[in-house]
């Protein structure tokens, strides 16, 4: 009875033993598997990033398909910019560079200056031209340029009014922009040649109206005797003489003008304000008109 209770408990034992045998035996087993499954599923990761870096580049490349994308991007922008530019140059009609200025011209002319003793010459002799260059009425446009370090430059409105000898007060200069037109207009079409003497006359424009007005009124005591060989104010009358005459109220047009006659009460000098932005000195009605009917046309705005 005892032997067979001592048989039992051995099995038991030796059961037991090769149970914790068995476990231990399972778990280094289950472990080396999960070690090397892991090892290779980092290797396979590995080998992933190496090719997807591969494929991707290096920074350092990707800044320069980055720069070399947007190079490209720029120069075939450029390309079409110059080609559309270089078409449009070539379909330009020459009218439309005549309408640069204050108003169209049909002719043009360039002074180069060289001292303040020449300029009213040339500028009456470039007058006179003008009846020989336009074949039917039309304006001639004068360019009046100075040299600076090689470079020809038109010469600004306070230069002009210096270079011609104006004494115009300096509140009246200070109120005019630098852009301004001086030309000829003449007028064939009438039989009478003497009636086709071209009219000279300077555009200026102003900053401001108030102040340009001011000016000019004050400007009348000395405007005559300035303007006297500029304008070759048809008068018996000297230079020191001329200026004593007073200007007087008119319309043309159905727009104030101030006029100055001579001693045969003949007119011999006009100026005017067309609008609130130009100001018209001329030795003409007619040129006066001309000049007003091309403002009004250029500041028509297209339907």
């Amino acid at each position: 009875m005892e032997e067979e209770k001592t048989q039992s408990n051995n099995k038991d034992s030796l059961k037991t033993v090769r149970t914790y045998l068995s476990d231990m035996a399972e778990t280094v087993r289950s472990n080396d598997i999960s070690v090397l499954k892991v090892a290779l599923a980092e290797q396979n990761k590995n080998e992933r990033e190496n090719i997807y870096r591969k494929a991707e580049g290096s920074s350092t490349k990707k800044v320069f398909w980055v720069i070399g994308g947007l190079i490209l991007i720029a120069s075939a922008l450029y390309g079409i910019y110059f080609v559309t530019n270089q078409k449009t140059k070539q379909n330009l009609p020459e009218q439309i560079t005549r309408l640069e200025g204050i108003i169209s011209y049909d002719e043009t002319s360039t002074i180069e200056i060289t001292n303040s003793n020449t300029l009213t010459e040339k500028i009456i002799a470039n007058k006179k031209e003008a009846s020989t260059l336009i074949k039917d009425s039309g304006i001639k446009s004068l360019t009046i340029n100075k040299d600076v370090a090689g470079i020809k430059e038109k010469i600004s409105t306070k230069d002009l009014f210096s270079k011609l000898g104006f004494t115009a007060p300096s509140s009246l200069i200070r109120s005019l922009s630098d852009l301004y037109m001086v030309g000829s207009y003449v007028k064939n079409s009438s039989a009478n040649v003497a009636e086709n003497k071209p009219g000279l006359f300077i555009i200026l424009q102003t900053n401001d109206y108030e102040y340009t007005y001011a000016g000019m009124l004050e400007w009348e005591k000395t405007m005559a005797s300035d303007m006297f060989y500029l304008f070759e104010l048809n008068t018996k009358e000297n230079k020191l003489q001329v200026k004593d005459r007073q200007w007087k109220d008119i319309i043309i047009n159905n727009k104030d003008a101030r006029v100055l006659y001579n001693e045969d009460k003949l007119p011999i000098l006009y100026y005017m304000f067309p609008d609130k932005n130009n100001l018209v000195i001329t030795d003409n009605e007619d040129t006066i008109k001309e000049i007003i009917s091309r403002l009004i046309i250029k500041n028509i705005k297209p339907l």
